[in-house]
């Protein structure tokens, strides 16, 4: 009997030191960031907004006075609007209550409030645009959309995270407008070093292994009239 125990005893030990050895070695290796905690995490599972298009609501000869007319006054208001680092400017907000169906308009004549430069749908807004992109899309779903590969801009510098090289839907778009769409990686923003490959002034195409282990996803996209 006191063989038997100090046999159980021994293998006891043993099991716990090997399951410490196993747990020293994961601790060594960097363990990958966590997925942001973010709305963009659910976009996919929220209920989509109206299309929009360079056409009908949206064509190039639209002002603000015809978006209230399309959307009721009440959902439509001409306000200051945060472009960059706290840099203001006027432009039409659509839906400013409902983050899920917000949009920005800018013009080219902000006095006459007419002859739209761009307008931007920014995440968690739900619209969907030509060639049914949204917000909160994968590389591997603009990829199934687009009918082959792109490239995207390395993250973190001026313009970082755009996609380009698009195929039709996404070009050549009717009314005369162009679209942009940029991702944002979908673990950390900024990125952890060993990320370096895929940040700064870089071109990387959409089936690049260490851009995928970014999760990156669609966080804006923009109409742009000529």
């Amino acid at each position: 009997m006191t063989r038997m125990r100090s046999l159980s005893g021994a293998l006891l030990i043993c099991a716990f030191a090997c399951s410490g050895a196993d747990a020293a070695k994961k601790a060594a290796k960097p363990a990958e960031p966590m997925a942001q905690d973010t709305s963009l995490n659910n976009l996919k599972d929220a209920p989509k907004a109206p299309s929009l298009a360079c056409e009908g609501p949206f064509a190039k000869d639209t002002t603000h006075d015809k978006l209230a007319a399309a959307f009721g006054v009440k959902n439509v208001a001409f306000k200051d609007v945060d472009v960059t680092n706290n840099v203001l400017t006027k432009a039409t907000v659509l839906f400013d209550g409902d983050p899920t169906r917000r949009l920005v308009v800018f013009w080219k004549d902000n006095k006459a409030r007419s002859k739209p430069l761009s307008i931007t749908v920014e995440a968690p807004s739900t619209w969907t645009g030509p060639g049914s992109v949204r917000n909160g899309l994968t590389l591997k779903d603009l990829e199934k959309l687009n009918g082959g590969g792109f490239s995207v801009t390395g993250f973190g510098g001026v313009g970082g995270g755009e996609a380009s090289k698009l195929n039709s839907p996404f070009v050549d778009l009717p009314g005369d407008c162009t679209l942009k769409i940029r991702f944002e990686p979908g673990i950390a923003n900024p990125l952890p070093p060993r990320f370096a490959s895929v940040t700064g002034d870089v071109l990387i195409a959409s089936t690049n292994l260490v851009l995928r282990r970014v999760r990156p996803q669609i966080v804006q996209w923009s109409i742009n009239y000529r």
